[in-house]
């Protein structure tokens, strides 16, 4: 067990996701379901395995809307993640159309980029 002073944010980061992820899988028939064996260790702690690679889809073709129409079905005080690229456009991609695809492969100003969360 890792001292307190010794836990990064990004352990702790992957741990509440970890947790979050577990407490929100379905249980089986036989009771809850069993976590896979790890398949590498971090640090020394082992790392599972949840999800098959590729199983969340990105964005690849992103729709927005102006600031005036996402009013109407967006509060001020929901979480966005906001870019500006070189050229002065701005871009803005909400964390709860984020939560279920994770990344956004978009084109800012001519260069490509990827939001993630």
């Amino acid at each position: 067990m890792m001292d307190r002073d010794q836990v990064s944010s990004q352990q702790l980061a992957l741990l509440a996701a970890t947790l979050l992820l577990g407490a929100s899988c379905a249980a089986t028939e036989g009771g809850p379901a069993k976590p896979a064996r790890p398949s590498v260790l971090v640090e020394g702690e082992p790392m599972y395995t949840v999800l098959p690679k590729d199983s969340i889809q990105a964005i690849d073709e992103p729709v927005f809307v102006s600031a005036v129409a996402a009013a109407a079905f967006m509060s001020d005080s929901e979480t966005v993640i906001g870019v500006v690229g070189a050229g002065g456009t701005a871009r803005c991609y909400s964390a709860w159309q984020l939560d279920s695809n994770e990344i956004v492969n978009d084109t800012l100003d001519g260069r490509p980029i990827a939001a993630t969360w």
